[in-house]
């Protein structure tokens, strides 16, 4: 049996908190889902020792949004993953939550599968933001998104997945393989692929390969 992930989720809704928590027990059996419907009661039920291995938040809450939950959370020194997830129609603080500590956002329009890879992308350790907020990211080494990479790409620090990936990839294997021998889905190989070439600033397979050979991050 697999080893149950234990995931918050804080909605002053409670019927999508309760929607979204059966969308993603059905996405797999590992993951146990809490609905909650105040973020102060999740500060809370964390302060008083209740574990979970992600947070998943609304954006807007009536009693705090979902950036102030973030920096209630890391101040009280809770460092699980936070994503933090909306429906509006403007352009969100993806920076802000980014620089509070959380790990990634979703639009509430996004896809189940979009979803599932969110999961799986933020829970091995990375940031998730789908396609649309990584571009408008793209080339500012500013961003919390980039934070991983140094200008022109002298000194580049990938992590443990990231590495993984490359070196499968390297070795020959198609993306569809990387996923399984990862047991990741295919869309988050390709997120790590589009990170990766971010940050070693390539457009191609055998130039990243290339480029981190070249950095020493693989032989």
């Amino acid at each position: 049996m697999a080893k149950k992930i234990h995931i918050a989720i804080v909605d002053d809704h409670q019927m999508f908190a309760d929607g979204l928590a059966q969308l993603i027990g059905n996405i797999s059996e590992a993951y146990d889902c809490v609905p909650i419907n105040s973020p102060l009661s999740a500060v809370q039920m964390i302060e008083s020792g209740r574990r979970f291995d992600l947070v998943i938040s609304d954006l807007i809450m009536d009693s705090i949004n979902g950036i102030a939950f973030v920096k209630a959370l890391r101040s009280r020194g809770a460092r699980m993953p936070v994503l933090i997830v909306s429906g509006i129609n403007t352009a969100p603080p993806v920076e802000e939550a980014l620089r509070l500590g959380a790990q990634g956002f979703l639009p509430k329009s996004s896809s189940t599968e979009t979803l599932r890879e969110a999961l799986e992308t933020i829970l091995a350790g990375e940031i998730f933001l789908p396609p649309k907020l990584w571009s408008a990211y793209e080339g500012n080494s500013r961003s919390p998104v980039n934070k991983r990479s140094v200008n022109g790409a002298t000194s580049v620090e990938l992590s443990q997945r990231q590495l993984e990936v490359l070196h499968l990839i390297s070795e020959g294997y198609s993306n569809r393989e990387a996923a399984h021998v990862l047991n990741v889905s295919e869309n988050t190989v390709k997120t790590h692929m589009k990170l990766m070439f971010r940050l070693l600033n390539v457009n191609t397979w055998a130039a990243c390969v290339s480029r981190a050979q070249s950095l020493g991050l693989i032989s």
